[in-house]
């Protein structure tokens, strides 16, 4: 049976030299050059009947080495896996290891030598009744209730078409004349277009517009009209210009009022209720101001509940500072990444320790919650990603769904993304179960610029992906 000698160097970094006698490899070996016999059909030779020494000649090194380093590849699994040695990364040839000749005059006996660095042992610290950590969520006040009740009220509204004085969320439509001077240009460019009054940012145009009604003339710079128009917009879509109408044009135009029209919101009744919150789930204004509010408090709640999230790691990584093998991982991320040179590694380092970190903590509250991911929450999970990708599906079309995510579950990337994504919000839920959560109520801006900050927060960190896996 083969070797294996473990040192340990420190309590993070070890030795393995594994010893491959002649006798554990020359069995296989020799197997391995009878398979070629039976099967080579060179010239001077009968089939399966070429001499060995004429194969070992030809074959004998390839095989030779792919006979000891599959051996070598089990030895190493069997003894990392039988002595549940939790290491990081991959096994390293060590530095001292001598170049390997496999010679054929003379089977002997082969060495190897391997660095490991080793998981650090820990206890995670932290998550416990004890523990004490800020969730902040938005206050949805009447105002926010009444945004969201009256833009309701406006998708399910009917368009009129008015004659009074124009206001500020109008669609107005406008006839436009080129102007040579104060006159209007004879053979000039005349079109129509539409715009929304509040899309105005001239504001000596839009004061004009909002004091005037149908039929009302007036005389405005087109190119000024909308910002961050440049001329290819206004050419197109204001004076309806083709791409290879190349003709010079101005830019005063008379502009007549010839349509104004406007949402009129829909009336508080039930067959606004009925088509906004679904057939009898509402029958009063009172009902639907209590669905908002709760539709909103969802809406924010996934972020509510990332920001405390983060938080909770970012603390439980502050607790559980670990040791790490340092200089065996900058060898690992450059054996594993020839392109990574020395510079880009230590640049890199701290955030791939820290995600290297933050993978051992959640590899041992995995263990602690005992959390489990079936298959059958991986597909849904798979099938609730397809639905968003169609923003939602009609009934009787879920079979697109069901075919889609099980051509997503033969993809072993996707299927990998689902399950973390899976075993994170269980792990997550675990933990804010464990830990005492105190609720804080925020106003939207503030709660938007904790957002914001966590973002940024999140963009600096992104360094060299972790090897650590999940068990």
């Amino acid at each position: 049976m083969p070797k294996v000698v473990r040192e340990d160097i420190d309590n993070l970094n070890a030795v393995l030299t594994v010893t491959l006698e002649k006798k554990d490899y020359e069995p296989k070996f020799n197997s391995e050059l009878s398979k070629y016999r039976k099967q080579a059909h060179m010239k001077g030779f009968r089939k399966g009947k070429t001499p060995v020494s004429v194969l070992k000649k030809m074959y004998g090194k390839s095989v030779l080495a792919d006979v000891i380093n599959e051996m070598l590849q089990k030895e190493l699994y069997d003894y990392l896996n039988n002595e549940d040695m939790k290491i990081l990364g991959q096994p390293l040839p060590a530095d001292d290891q001598p170049p390997i000749d496999f010679e054929l005059r003379e089977l002997h006996d082969y060495t190897f030598k391997f660095d490991l660095g080793l998981a650090p042992e820990f206890e995670v610290e932290g998550v416990s009744p004890e523990s004490t950590f800020g969730k902040i969520e938005v206050e949805v006040t009447d105002e926010m209730i009444d945004e969201e009740l009256d833009a309701a009220r406006k998708r399910h509204g009917e368009r009129q078409f008015v004659e009074d004085e124009i206001r500020e969320n109008d669609m107005v439509k406008l006839l436009a004349k080129e102007l040579d001077g104060v006159e209007v240009k004879e053979d000039g460019v005349e079109s129509e277009f539409s715009l929304l009054a509040s899309a105005i940012s001239d504001e000596n145009a839009k004061k004009q517009l909002l004091n005037g009604k149908k039929g009302d003339t007036f005389r405005f710079d087109l190119f000024e009209l909308e910002e961050d128009k440049d001329e290819a917009y206004v050419r197109k879509y204001f004076l309806n210009l083709s791409d290879d109408d190349e003709r010079e044009v101005g830019r005063e135009y008379e502009v007549t009022v010839e349509e104004v029209s406007r949402i009129v919101p829909a009336e508080l009744n039930q067959e606004f209720f009925d088509k906004f919150f679904g057939e009898g789930k509402v029958s009063s204004e009172e009902e639907a101001r209590e669905q908002i509010r709760e539709q909103i408090e969802k809406f924010y709640n996934g972020q509510s509940e990332a920001l405390l999230f983060r938080d909770i790691q970012d603390k439980l990584m502050e607790i559980n500072e670990l040791p790490l093998p340092e200089d065996f991982l900058k060898r690992w991320m450059k054996a594993t990444n020839e392109k990574l040179t020395d510079e880009v590694i230590e640049k890199e380092y701290g955030a791939f320790s820290k995600n290297l970190q933050w993978s051992l903590i959640r590899s041992k509250l995995v263990k602690r919650f005992d959390i489990q991911v079936g298959k059958e929450e991986v597909l849904e999970t798979l099938k609730n990603r397809v639905r968003s990708y169609f923003g939602g599906v009609a009934p009787g079309m879920e079979h697109i769904i069901d075919s889609t995510a099980a051509r997503l579950m033969e993809d072993e990337k996707q299927v990998e993304q689902a399950y973390d994504e899976v075993l994170s919000d269980k792990l997550y839920e675990a933990i804010a179960d464990e830990v005492n959560v105190e609720v804080n109520k925020a106003s939207l801006e503030e709660f938007e610029a904790e957002v914001a900050k966590a973002r940024e927060a999140s963009a600096a960190a992104q360094g060299y992906p972790s090897g650590e896996e999940e068990e």
